[in-house]
């Protein structure tokens, strides 16, 4: 009974179904971005971002689809190097859409391993030899060993890296993942606004009460100063859950059934072939959304905590916006503190970039790579944060019955 009027009273604010309804209005909006992000180039040279562009880029690199031998390797090669041999480079922007675009991911994937040490450079596929070609996945294990030794700053480490490449599978398989790439961009967009809104709705939960002036009823309670706390707090776990996975899950819907589902088993080193995350796209997305949920719980958790200690929604919706939206410029701006900022909550909601990243932690005998390491340290911070929000409520109430006697 308590409980449902705790989310009834949350979701009976004007403000608080109007924010939600933003929510919901922006995942449209960012699913119509998505789903319109990818350039597809036809036979004739034309250039089109419409809804079906993705599905037709996926059409078009379909014929690479499968498993990239080392053969296949070689005539990716063969007819890359024989086409900018044969045309002009405006004769090759005309046959774009022919020649180079179903080879494109095939090109990205051979370029990552052949410049594990510099930037994307297109031209490292003319210096290449066949001969490279030929042993191309031995050279991509050697290159994997050399960054393990250039990243690793102890032999555990060294260890642990190497470990996490000899779970690349060799030769990898290819299916266009167009879709997933776009998405996990927008998916941590998205993500971003979906945790400063729950930080919003939550903080009202345990600042109403003094708003409206109702905090004498509520600490009077029989009640109200044990059992309605816990609901008060497991109702703002309830909404930040339900408001996150509404949203996502709707983004997702809208765009993956637009865009399909091509390349959910495309290993993410296609793209970033010396990551040590051996995951797949469609296992990169589910990451992403997990984290993005993780960040949402924090949110709520610290906007609830803030609120409860001073009483008000203003103040705690900026510790969300500070953590997600500030600090990631701060961080870029100030050096020196890399290992710092390495384990700031940021990285909840900017996986993309910390995924390409051979970053490992070590303390003591144990070693982590940094996600996974972020994930269960916020979690924990999250679920540890619960009990503080209660004793810091149920502290005031007893100060407020202490000031009623006197």
């Amino acid at each position: 009974m308590f409980f449902k009027l705790e989310i009834k009273r949350i979701f009976s604010k004007r403000v608080n179904r109007f924010v939600i309804g933003v929510a919901l209005i922006l995942a449209v909006i960012f699913s119509g971005f998505a789903v319109s992000s990818n350039r597809y180039v036809d036979q004739d040279g034309n250039a089109s971002t419409g809804f079906d562009a993705t599905r037709k880029l996926t059409a078009s690199k379909s014929l690479w689809k499968g498993t990239l031998t080392e053969d296949k390797i070689l005539k990716a090669y063969e007819e890359n190097k024989a086409a900018y041999q044969r045309y002009s480079m405006e004769e090759l922007d005309a046959k774009y859409g022919s020649l180079l675009q179903p080879m494109a991911d095939v090109k990205d994937f051979m370029i990552s391993v052949l410049t594990p040490d510099s930037e994307y450079d297109e031209t490292v596929l003319e210096q290449a030899s066949r001969e490279e070609m030929e042993s191309f996945y031995d050279l991509y294990r050697q290159n994997q060993k050399a960054q393990a030794r250039e990243y690793g700053k102890t032999e555990e480490q060294v260890k642990y890296i190497e470990k996490q490449y000899e779970k690349v599978k060799l030769p990898v398989h290819y299916e266009p993942y167009g879709s997933w790439d776009v998405m996990i961009l927008y998916g941590e967009t998205y993500g971003i606004i979906l945790a400063i809104i729950i930080g919003f709705l939550c903080a009202g939960i345990f600042a109403d009460d003094f708003q409206t002036k109702a905090y004498p009823i509520f600490f009077a309670a029989k009640y109200g100063r044990s059992k309605a706390i816990k609901i008060k707090i497991l109702a703002g776990i309830t909404v930040a859950t339900a408001v996150y996975w509404v949203g996502i899950g709707l983004l997702s819907v809208i765009s993956f059934g637009i865009l399909g589902v091509s390349g959910w088993n495309t290993p993410y080193q296609m793209q970033q072939a010396y990551s040590i995350y051996a995951i797949t796209y469609g296992q990169y997305y589910l990451i992403v959304a997990l984290c993005g949920y993780i960040a949402s719980l924090l949110a709520a958790a610290l906007s609830m905590l803030v609120a409860a200690k001073m009483h008000t929604v203003s103040v705690a919706i900026c510790i969300p916006f500070f953590l997600y939206c500030v600090c990631p410029f701060i961080g870029r701006a100030m050096h020196g503190l890399e290992i710092f900022w390495d384990l700031m909550p940021m990285v909840l909601i900017n996986i993309q970039e910390y995924a390409k990243r051979p970053f490992v932690f070590r303390i003591g005998s144990y070693v982590s790579s940094q996600i996974p390491f972020i994930m269960v340290l916020y979690t924990a911070v999250s679920l540890l944060l619960l009990p503080l929000i209660y004793r810091t409520f149920r502290r005031y109430g007893h100060l407020f019955q202490d000031r009623s006697c006197v």
